[in-house]
């Protein structure tokens, strides 16, 4: 090993090996400390690194740790129930006010009724009911087919309803008359469109779950609707005879509610048995 740096060190001095003898002691330290130095360093140099490569591998790590998405829920149809009920008014029904719309002659031209409250034999129609607590976690498939909000008689039709989050909505427009359709969200973004008899259906969707979003014609400020945007499709709307029904629900116990725009919220505890129809019958009365 000695005979190697030596003979190293002779050739960097340009000596004869066999001479090395006469090299001083203090010379012949220096030259194998250099080279000594020379070997570790190019040892450093020939150990992999430990940063990574290229922020390209790092990327990839980031995307293969990335949870997968959550697949849609599958509620058991096999044993699935339902919630049947009606919705009965008590009491006096409050005065109706009537709506003039002569002042656009593409509108109804007698007084029409206002539709803040629709009850008959006491019922009471256009009160939206769902399940508010109880139902399984999704997320749920939304559906492809829209739901259609028309503009018939200077009115929007339906009053009430209710449409999935980042289900199509599609508004369309069957008067002879301009109208303006302006949502009033406080979780989903708002805007407010013309819409003339020729215009083809506006189409719109709502991301985020929200209770009772006011929509409103504002070229007819008696036109008035109300959407309800859910995270799952257990909900329905009472007709014009009080009664509802919300399909397909899994077995289990549930808190089911009932609201209205005059009337507010009212709720009750169920529970729906394999293949039965659970009964949820709500009353409400003028305050």
């Amino acid at each position: 090993m000695i005979s190697r740096f030596v003979k190293a060190a002779c050739w960097l001095t340009g000596k004869n090996p066999a001479g090395w003898n006469i090299l001083p002691v203090f010379k012949m330290k220096n030259i194998l400390s250099s080279l000594l130095l020379l070997l570790v360093l190019a040892g450093c140099k020939s150990q992999p690194s430990s940063q990574p490569t290229s922020s390209n591998s790092s990327a990839s790590n980031a995307e293969a740790a990335a949870p997968a998405a959550a697949p849609a829920a599958t509620p058991d149809l096999a044993n699935a129930g339902s919630v049947k009920g009606v919705v009965d008014f008590k009491g006096a029904v409050p005065r109706v006010p009537t709506i003039d719309m002569t002042a656009d002659p593409m509108c109804p031209q007698t007084p029409q009724p206002a539709e803040t409250v629709v009850a008959k034999n006491g019922k009471l129609a256009n009160v939206f009911v769902y399940v508010k607590e109880g139902a399984p976690a999704g997320p749920y498939p939304v559906p492809s087919e829209p739901v259609v909000l028309d503009q018939k008689n200077c009115r929007y039709s339906p009053h009430m309803m209710g449409v999935m989050a980042k289900q199509p909505f599609k508004i369309t427009n069957t008067d002879q008359a301009d109208h303006n359709i302006h949502d009033m969200p406080s979780k989903n973004p708002a805007w407010n469109e013309t819409q003339m008899p020729t215009d083809k259906p506006i189409e719109k969707s709502f991301t985020t779950p929200e209770m009772m979003i006011a929509l409103q014609c504002n070229q007819h400020p008696w036109m008035r609707a109300y959407v309800n945007v859910m995270s799952n499709p257990y909900y329905a709307v009472s007709g014009p005879d009080g009664s509802f029904e919300i399909k397909n629900l899994p077995p289990g116990e549930y808190t089911v509610a009932a609201v209205h725009e005059k009337f507010g919220e009212k709720t009750m505890k169920i529970k729906v048995e394999p293949k039965q129809a659970a009964k949820a019958d709500f009353e409400f009365s003028a305050k």
